[in-house]
């Protein structure tokens, strides 16, 4: 399989990358942080033929995106798969956020994933078997709850997954969401058990137990569809 992994310069996406990659898959690696994809190709590649391509970009600017899908169909004739892990975040109250916050969240997480949703289609069509993978916040789905701008603009990916999915399933192409409560996103990929843990509950997940959903989710057979995939640690509050 060859995938394209935005946001793989670190976090969820370099670990879903690392693992495509050891599970014997190809993947082309989309970040803006354009030394740290290039390193980690040359690490997943090592001396053996070409597994990692890395693509510098942004997936707020249509330009890279396009290249980064003719980069991928280069390098590997066909691409089957979109893993789009590429956000941002903005803490501060609603009232206390600058436009030019506003304007770059949206960018990233909004337009930026609606743009290379856009981009990977017509090369998913072709292979009639495709997916599209989305990773979201949850609270794209508990919006009661501040920091009201990142609710808004998960609450958006979630609906361009849940229309898309109607009008990709009618060319062959599947679309799916992973939404995720708490994440451990800087610490090692399978961390100690005192770091998901607090006063004796979970509550934080590891990148590794998120990238078991994204394969789980990569890998259905062609037609089956794993419309969303819910990833919350059990002593999450709420």
């Amino acid at each position: 399989m060859n995938v394209l992994v935005t946001g793989s310069s670190s976090g969820i996406g370099e670990t879903i990358a690392r693992t495509l990659v050891e599970a014997g898959h190809q993947v082309v690696l989309m970040a803006r942080c354009a030394d740290r994809i290039v390193s980690l190709a040359k690490e997943l590649n090592g001396e053996g033929a070409v597994c990692a391509q890395a693509v510098p970009g942004d997936v707020s600017i249509w330009a890279d995106c396009a290249r980064a899908v003719d980069s991928g169909l280069q390098s590997f004739g066909q691409l089957d798969a979109l893993v789009n892990s590429a956000g941002t975040w903005v803490d501060a109250p609603f009232i206390e956020v600058e436009p030019d916050e506003i304007q770059d969240f949206i960018q990233t997480d909004v337009t930026g994933a609606a743009q290379i949703s856009r981009a990977i289609l017509p090369a998913l069509q072709k292979g009639a078997r495709g997916r599209i993978i989305h990773i979201n916040g949850l609270q794209g789905f508990i919006r009661q709850r501040p920091p009201v701008l990142y609710a808004a603009v998960e609450s958006a990916v979630r609906g361009l997954c849940e229309s898309l999915r109607w009008e990709a399933a009618s060319y062959g192409v599947h679309v799916g969401l992973i939404t995720l409560g708490s994440v451990a996103n800087t610490e090692p990929a399978t961390p100690e058990p005192s770091v998901l843990h607090q006063e004796g509950k979970r509550y934080r997940l590891s990148r590794s137990e998120v990238t078991s959903a994204v394969l789980f989710m990569l890998l259905q057979p062609t037609g089956v569809n794993v419309d969303e995939i819910i990833l919350t640690p059990l002593g999450q509050g709420w």
